[in-house]
Order: structure tokens, then sequence, then C-alpha cells
């Protein structure tokens, strides 16, 4: 099982823009690094070139986005979370958040009232593996495989308490038609 693990794992070829394969190690690396780094762009110094304020107006009624985390709201996502979704860098996934969550929930709190006060350090917990996955059953070049990041459990926690609360509030922000950024529930309360 291990040896067919490998064998799906593994980018084992990858054709150039040349059309030769290279098979060496380096020279894919090479060939995803190049390929990537062109397609989401490099920039050492983002110069924001408008005024944020002046494209932005104040919203009332927003006051629920910054209250401090109540043990109930995070226990409600834990249950939501979903079991089956990959491992991330810490090696965890929802599946070991809901059966041992008696044991960590105390940690977890305390990362979130941390978070909220402003003293955790993200940069412990903000280190996602990026990993390609194949778009097709037989991949040959880079364009063939799309890249996925996977972030750690915690911060999976923390980002999914986040975007609940402003799901409550998400219909003061945008129109009701743009449904990316609006859950089904949501949607029927703009249409009714």
């Amino acid at each position: 099982m291990a040896t067919i693990s490998h064998r799906r794992n593994s980018i084992p070829q990858l054709l150039n823009e040349q059309g030769l394969w290279v098979h060496d190690h380096e020279g894919k690396a090479g060939l995803l690094w190049n390929s990537f780094r062109k397609r989401m762009g490099v920039t050492t110094s983002p110069v924001m070139i408008f005024d944020l304020q002046s494209l932005i107006t104040a919203v009332p009624g927003l006051d629920e986005l910054v209250l401090p985390f109540e043990h109930e709201e995070i226990d409600s996502v834990v249950k939501r979370m979903p079991i089956d979704k990959a491992l991330g860098p810490d090696g965890f996934n929802g599946m070991f958040m809901k059966r041992c969550w008696q044991i960590i929930k105390q940690d977890f709190y305390s990362l979130c009232d941390e978070f909220y006060n402003g003293t955790v350090n993200l940069e412990c917990i903000n280190s996602p593996y990026i990993t390609l996955v194949p778009k097709t059953s037989n991949p040959e070049t880079v364009n063939d495989f799309r890249p996925i990041s996977m972030l750690n459990i915690s911060l999976k926690l923390l980002t999914k308490i986040l975007a609940d609360r402003l799901q409550n509030v998400i219909l003061k922000l945008i129109h009701c038609n743009q449904y990316g950024f609006i859950r089904s529930r949501s949607i029927q309360d703009c249409l009714a």
C-alpha cells in the first residue's frame, strides 16, 4: 500500500515548454516554481495608489464582529467541522478535533482569547503546505496540476469563527446578488 500511495502521490516526470521530459527532482521543481511564480506574481513592497478611507463607507450595526469569542460559539464551529478533510501541516483534521474536544478545548479557548486580545503569535501556526493536486488522471505538464494550501487546524478554527460572524452581517456589507459570499440561509432572507 505504501508503494502504491508513493506512486500515486509522486510526479515521476513533467513535460517542459520545449516538449522534453524532465525526470530529475531539481528540474521538476524548477518547472513548477517558475510556472506558479509567473501565475501568482511577485511583489516586494505593494504600493497603494488610492485612498481606502474614501472608498469604504462606515456601516452601523457591525458590533458583533468585534465581541469576545464565546465558548458556545467555538463549540458550534467544532461540531460542524467536516471529519474527512485533508490533514494540515500539524497532522490534525476535523475528526481529531471532534473526538478529542473534551481534552483539548481549554487550549483552543485560550488560543481564541489570545487571538481576540492580539497576543497570539500567528507565525507559528500560519505556515501552510502548498501541495499540487492533479487535474487529470495522467498529468504530464505543470498546467495539469492545481496548487492547494493546507492549513493548521487551529487556524481553520479561527477563520471559521470569523466567517460565521461575518455571515450574520454580510447583507449589510454587500448586495444580495453577490451569491458567492452568502450562505443559502442568508439568500432566502435577502430574496424575501
